[in-house]
């Protein structure tokens, strides 16, 4: 009997696909491809236009810095070299990708083609209509700051597909019990911290959202806890120990300046506290609510601490230059990952307004970061 009970507790109570074969959508190859191209190539279109207002355009961006940093960097430097490495996935591709800036904002438009694509499908499977697809993936990419950092700051956008394709196999690791995509999502979200310093908290915070999110099996919260959240704490132990090891401190291969700067905190308190930090904080607010109208109020909390993360590691200097739009990507593609499918008309109808209200604060925010505004004065969009 007792081995009967096990077999029925791991029976999960909801299937992705009858035959454990998901589709992929668009439906064709040429489809998939024809999307992400057409996407990247108008966010390389908006790179040429704003390469083309003179080499001055890509002063104060992330793009700018990477490119300066890896173009000094000497693999023979010791361990200045190492921490000048890091984030060491998109700092050795920044190596190899010629162009400079302008080369970087192109990869980060290719980048950004493939999580829009993954996105829509991800959308698809959930049965998502048409209509209400659209919708949604507009809200993510049909907004200035997701342009703004898709053509200027290659670590967040590289950082973001990695972070969003982990979202949506996290949701089929622990809705759908699909065991190989939650090995899957740990191995993303420790490639989104490797790519982009912002992410290292809000890595640990995508794992600790599979505790929070609808349930394929009951009891098993920590284990899929721990599959998700290990390869990221595996990645930065060994990091710390490396730094460790060569006598430099824990911190020394994370660029060695974790530390909380007050001046730094003041202004992320005042910032809030301003007509900036409203706009700042409405798509989370925005979700929040959405979320406990849906009846998933213990999501919400995922939303908040994805803010919270975002802001930490601006204040202990993990944040590059130039940097607008992370934290409403962010939270737009939680949104997305976790909107359960919706199975009444009042359940599009909420989805529908949700995404409609987070793209208009998409665009209003545009307008609250300078960066921006001068990005969105170059390219003529919205000017």
């Amino acid at each position: 009997m007792s081995a009967q009970l096990s077999f029925t507790r791991d029976i999960p109570l909801y299937v992705e696909s009858d035959d454990g074969h998901p589709r992929k959508y668009p439906g064709t190859w040429w489809g998939r491809v024809g999307l992400r191209a057409g996407v990247a190539l108008v966010l390389i279109a908006l790179t040429l236009w704003y390469d083309a207002s003179g080499d001055a355009a890509w002063q104060g961006t992330a793009n700018a810095a990477l490119a300066e940093r890896v173009s000094a960097l000497s693999l023979a430097g010791g361990m200045d070299a190492l921490q000048s490495l890091y984030p060491p996935l998109t700092s050795l591709l920044a190596m190899v990708i010629p162009g400079g800036a302008l080369g970087l904002g192109i990869a980060g438009s290719i980048a950004a083609g493939i999580t829009v694509q993954l996105v829509w499908q991800a959308l698809a499977r959930k049965h998502f209509g048409p209509a209400l697809r659209a919708i949604l993936v507009v809200s993510l990419a049909a907004t200035p700051l997701f342009a703004y950092l898709s053509t200027t700051n290659f670590e967040a956008a590289v950082a973001l597909a990695f972070f969003g394709v982990g979202m949506l196999d996290m949701v089929r690791f622990v809705t759908y019990a699909n065991t190989q995509a939650g090995f899957r999502a740990g191995l993303l979200f420790a490639a989104a911290a490797l790519s982009d310093s912002t992410m290292v908290v809000a890595a640990l915070v995508a794992a600790l959202a599979s505790a929070f999110i609808v349930q394929s099996r009951h009891g098993a919260r920590m284990s899929n806890l721990i599959v998700i959240g290990f390869p990221t704490v595996a990645v930065y132990a060994s990091l710390m120990l490396l730094g460790a090891a060569f006598g430099s401190g824990w911190l020394a291969m994370i660029r060695g300046h974790l530390t909380w700067d007050p001046e730094l905190a003041a202004s992320a308190v005042d910032g809030l506290a301003s007509w900036w930090g409203f706009w700042y904080l409405a798509p989370m607010a925005v979700i929040v609510i959405a979320c406990i109208a849906l009846r998933y109020p213990g999501t919400s909390a995922v939303a908040v601490l994805l803010v919270a993360a975002t802001i930490v590691a601006h204040i202990v200097g993990l944040t590059p230059p130039g940097v607008a739009g992370v934290t409403y990507a962010l939270l737009v593609l939680l949104a997305i990952a976790i909107v359960p499918e919706p199975t009444t008309m009042l359940q599009r109808a909420l989805i529908a307004v949700v995404a409609l209200l987070l793209c208009a604060i998409g665009w209003a925010s545009a307008v609250q970061w300078p960066v921006v505004v001068t990005w969105m004065t170059l390219v003529g969009v919205g000017a």
